[in-house]
């Protein structure tokens, strides 16, 4: 990260109003001289704060992140910025907004997840933290806040670029594995994700569109390494699963039966933003999504 993270943590930073926001970094242990930038950046300022005294604490990056509720002094966490993106001017506050004038339709806390950024009340997030396991922790959080009807899903486009990411095939497999250990952690069943493997609708919620040879291929691999997983989850901790969520491709289908563009989201319940007043790159990314 020590080659992302400043730029990064820059167009965050630089983008929202200082007396309003606070951004949290939690540094999860790093060596690589990620900790001496944050220290610059933190100096520099005001409203940035590195969390570098907790690295021990959590294995993985579901631990870090529940760190960063508990260190956050704010009524509410924008939560999962990543810091190898670099996040389009304006489009913070144009995403907070959006929550806000839906948060007022709504009588209940929830959890507004967008591609890339997300909001919830703090109070939400200790409430309903993640599992410190080794991967997939966005889908068990996403099952358990559905289950308390606590999740709102928004479509919409690209809210940051990725900065020097360079495919790394063993790298994908190693998540790819990590996630499937998780989703049998979590509480899915074995034979749902072998069913799952063989036919499933696709929703493209996690997966991409591939060619008839390609498919075949990947489905190949799944049949190989979901057992592999599965033995590999056996001694682990375990999470129960929601009764609705513990046959695999369940998440996706709520998730594609729920999500909605910006446009979508007002007619349903029932408000209005002002596009006008957002960012180009906001109206990009909210308002025009649904057209392109």
């Amino acid at each position: 990260m020590a080659e992302t993270i400043e730029e990064s943590l820059r167009s965050m930073v630089e983008q929202v109003d200082e007396e309003l926001y606070e951004v949290v970094v939690v540094d999860g242990g790093s060596t690589d001289g990620s900790r001496d930038i944050l220290r610059e950046l933190e100096a520099e300022f005001d409203n940035l704060r590195a969390v570098l005294d907790r690295s021990d604490e959590c294995d993985w990056l579901g631990g870090d992140r529940n760190i960063s509720f508990e260190e956050s002094r704010g009524e509410y966490v924008l939560e999962s910025l990543d810091t190898d993106d670099y996040y389009h001017e304006g489009v913070i506050e144009d995403f907070v907004e959006i929550f806000h004038a839906l948060e007022a339709q709504v009588d209940r806390p929830f959890f507004l997840s967008g591609r890339g950024m997300n909001i919830a009340p703090r109070g939400l997030l200790l409430d309903v933290p993640y599992y410190d396991v080794g991967g997939a922790e966005d889908r068990d959080h996403w099952r358990r806040l559905y289950a308390r009807d606590a999740l709102i899903w928004l479509d919409h486009g690209h809210v940051s670029d990725s900065l020097g990411y360079d495919f790394d095939l063993r790298g994908e497999i190693s998540r790819d594995i990590h996630g499937k250990i998780t989703d049998f952690q979590s509480g899915v069943s074995f034979w749902s994700a072998i069913r799952w493997t063989l036919h499933h609708e696709h929703h493209y919620i996690f997966e991409r569109p591939r060619s008839l040879p390609r498919e075949v291929l990947k489905r190949l691999y799944d049949l190989a390494t979901f057992p592999y997983a599965y033995l590999k989850s056996l001694p682990l901790e375990r999470h129960e699963a929601p009764a609705e969520f513990r046959r695999k491709g369940a998440l996706e289908a709520r998730i594609a039966a729920t999500r909605m563009t910006l446009p979508e989201m007002e007619a349903h319940y029932g408000f209005e933003v002002d596009c006008d007043e957002f960012s180009e790159a906001g109206r990009k990314a909210f308002c025009e999504y649904a057209d392109t």
